[in-house]
């Protein structure tokens, strides 16, 4: 988008030139401030120059400025879903925290939070790259958007380290298990310090939403509740299912039978 805005910049101050260069030419050849009528050279060839210029200019500026709002809704677009794609990769986080929390016999994998801290990280970095340059520097959503980038993406790095956090809790508890001879034990959420570390994860994920959260409503706010935010909240809230009855295998097998 800025190359769009330094694009239109240009062109409007070369049209506004050659207008004012027409409009005198055209008063000059009332008022014949100037004497160009010459064998090679006259007020008519200047003034067709300088018009041609101008209508040129004009139709370039006109394309240029509807570049402009195609891409200025597109770039809008664009953060938005990038932000809510965010906003789910957070909230499946904190649900998959509270799962465990929940289910203390259950063991927790190695792995619990590696794929939605990779969706994380790549939405960060996705809207953190967004060129998004409006004329207007005054601009609910530009603030927004730069205060994220700025403030609220730096705020996501705990966030990141704390995945890494989860596994060294993990791999401490079975170090534990494994001096006191406990052989075939299962890590669960209630072992510490694994318990202590995914509460401190949780606190941090559930600040981030909210954050997100409000990035997402200034969004739809200056896009006149284009993109109906809060019924999407609402749909990946109630779409989400809990990890320990996403799949049931007795009941899928009875349908199958």
């Amino acid at each position: 988008m800025r190359g769009n805005v330094k694009v239109i910049k240009f062109t409007a101050f070369v049209s506004i030139l050659f207008l004012a260069l027409t409009y005198f030419t055209t008063v000059n050849m009332e008022t014949h401030m100037l004497e160009l009528n010459t064998i090679w050279f006259s007020n008519n060839f200047v003034l067709t120059i300088f018009g041609g210029a101008f209508a040129s200019m004009l139709v370039v500026l006109i394309c240029e400025v509807q570049k402009y709002i195609t891409a200025k809704a597109s770039v809008e677009e664009y953060i938005f879903y990038q932000a809510l794609y965010l906003y789910q990769a957070l909230f499946l986080m904190k649900q998959n925290i509270c799962d465990y929390q929940r289910n203390t016999e259950a063991g927790v994998p190695d792995n619990l939070l590696d794929e939605t801290s990779r969706m994380i990280q790549s939405e960060i970095f996705a809207l953190q790259s967004t060129d998004y340059a409006p004329f207007k520097q005054k601009n609910l959503l530009l603030t927004a958007h730069q205060k994220f980038c700025r403030e609220t993406a730096i705020d996501f790095q705990p966030i990141l380290k704390g995945c890494n956090a989860v596994k060294i809790a993990i791999n401490k508890v079975k170090i534990d298990y494994l001096q006191q001879n406990v052989l075939n034990r299962i890590v669960t959420s209630a072992d510490e310090p694994l318990q202590t570390v995914l509460s401190i994860q949780l606190g941090r994920v559930s600040d981030a939403l909210r954050k997100v959260d409000e990035y997402l409503k200034d969004i739809d706010k200056y896009c006149n509740q284009r993109y109906d935010w809060e019924k999407q909240r609402e749909q990946i809230h109630s779409n989400y299912v809990n990890i320990f009855e996403a799949w049931n295998f007795e009941k899928e097998f009875q349908k199958e039978t």
